[in-house]
């Protein structure tokens, strides 16, 4: 990088495509270097240069996952080490996993083929520990979910939503994300407000949408008890109170909620973050290099200075808002079609060790 000029060039690009050959390659090429972070991605005159992350894995640094699909697209990931192997699975941390492995469980398929009342004769198990260690490792050697209960969901076909605000504490909900169908065929909606003087309108235009043609319908968003709800109430009643009582009529069902808190299923993934389980169960997003915390800071941006350099790519946005809740319609289908799998209320002896549940592929 030249700090004077502000120009940047590629060192190396012209030897570097030399010993390529390309004239003897056929097709398109990503080239990842491990010499550049992870979040690096740029085109270089028809090279496409992706960061392999050159710090990863030093120092406490997550470790870089990088997901090649068939269409040239590349997702980089981080993982932690506590989500690497054995630790990966509910209930089980460092010497958990020691002594699942010293007893011969060297994969998660192993104990995902075993019994959990084989496992309940380790010291210091117990029953319902063991079944929760069995069926993380079912959930995650074989990317499905775990059926834990026979609590129904919700009757009716569901509307997913998602939306977009300017951070943690909201002013605007300025983009709502509908899918109104199936993750593969359903028909998406983005209600959006381009201009922040008018912070209700996205708003009132999807409670519109939903009074007239679903109002029968449940809503649900993932982790919707923890933020969308919550928001939609607070800027209804502050934006358009007149759809507070139509709001507060309607059925609300949040799958992160009653997956994860009730306890009634375990979800596949490296995390149980929407994207992770929905990517375990065979999502394929779209590279949008979006995250919900840039999408905030850019409509910060945007609020604050209006002009061009500032403007949003509003149609990147609704894609990246679309695969949300695609994504969750594909987690609450496979909710809707797991089997159950019958889980005790027996009291666990060892509470001293505990983790979240987390997935990554074998590696």
């Amino acid at each position: 990088m030249d700090a004077t000029s502000l120009s940047t060039t590629l060192v190396g690009r012209e030897a570097y495509l030399s010993s390529l050959q390309t004239s003897q390659l056929e097709g398109d090429y990503v080239h990842i270097s491990a010499s550049l972070p992870a979040d690096y991605r740029r085109e270089w005159d028809g090279l496409t240069v992706i960061g392999g992350g050159f710090d990863s894995g030093y120092a406490g640094t997550p470790l870089v996952a990088l997901d090649c699909r068939e269409d040239g697209r590349v997702l980089t990931r981080s993982v932690n080490r506590s989500q690497l192997g054995l630790r990966a699975l509910d209930q089980v941390g460092g010497k958990r996993a020691q002594q699942l492995r010293e007893a011969g469980f060297t994969s998660r398929e192993d104990i995902a083929n075993t019994s959990s009342s084989s496992l309940s004769e380790f010291p210091g198990l117990g029953k319902t520990i063991a079944d929760r260690i069995q069926q993380s490792a079912t959930a995650i050697a074989h990317d499905e979910i775990v059926r834990k209960s026979d609590d129904p969901l919700p009757n009716g076909d569901p509307v997913y939503i998602d939306i977009e605000t300017d951070g943690l504490s909201p002013t605007i909900t300025w983009l709502i994300g509908v899918l109104d169908g199936t993750a593969a065929d359903g028909r998406y909606l983005s209600f959006i407000q381009m201009n922040p003087d008018e912070p209700g309108q996205a708003l009132e235009d999807f409670l519109a949408w939903y009074t007239a043609n679903a109002s029968h319908r449940p809503l649900v968003a993932y982790r919707g008890w923890k933020f969308d709800f919550s928001v939609i109430h607070d800027h209804i009643i502050e934006y358009c109170p007149h759809y507070e009582d139509d709001w507060n009529s309607t059925y609300r069902f949040d799958p992160y909620q009653w997956a994860v808190e009730n306890q009634n299923a375990i979800l596949p993934g490296r995390t149980n973050k929407l994207e992770d389980v929905a990517a375990a169960l065979g999502y394929e997003r779209d590279e949008t290099g979006l995250t919900g915390a840039a999408v905030a800071r850019t409509y910060q941006q945007w609020m604050a200075d209006r002009s061009p350099s500032t403007e949003p790519d509003w149609d990147r946005f609704k894609s990246y808002c679309e695969d949300d809740v695609r994504g969750l319609a594909v987690i609450y289908e496979s909710l809707a079609k797991s089997n159950r799998i019958v889980s005790t209320n027996e009291p666990s002896r060892d509470t001293t060790e505990t983790t979240t549940q987390q997935r990554l592929t074998d590696w």
